[in-house]
């Protein structure tokens, strides 16, 4: 997640088709916070037009949920693309060989 060229849409894609559990489980979770969808899917979209060394301080730098409304209002925004259980690791593979961009992994029901 720190090094990879892939775009939100693109590990999101890979992950439905490698964790289809976890995608499913952050999307119920997602449509379940329809106040924060858009700014769910911005901060992804922020998240990874980061650099890779800037990604790396965000993520070692954030305090949730003090800084960030984002963190109060979901505080499992951004689990699918940060999860420690080699969801990512798995998405980063093969995220590559789909298409960036692509609006409608969002729309999971």
């Amino acid at each position: 997640m720190i090094n990879t060229t892939c775009d939100a849409e693109q590990i999101l894609a890979a992950t439905r088709d490698t964790s289809p559990v976890y995608y499913q489980r952050y999307m119920i979770d997602f449509n379940n916070h329809p106040n924060v969808n858009q700014a769910a899917i911005d901060k992804a979209h922020w998240f990874y037009a980061l650099s890779p060394a800037d990604r790396r301080n965000y993520s070692e730098n954030f305090y949730a949920p003090q800084a960030d409304p984002l963190w109060l209002a979901w505080p499992n925004h951004m689990k699918i693309f940060w999860n420690n259980k080699g969801v990512v690791a798995k998405a980063t593979d093969i995220c590559n060989t789909y298409p960036p961009g692509d609006m409608s992994v969002w729309n999971w029901s």
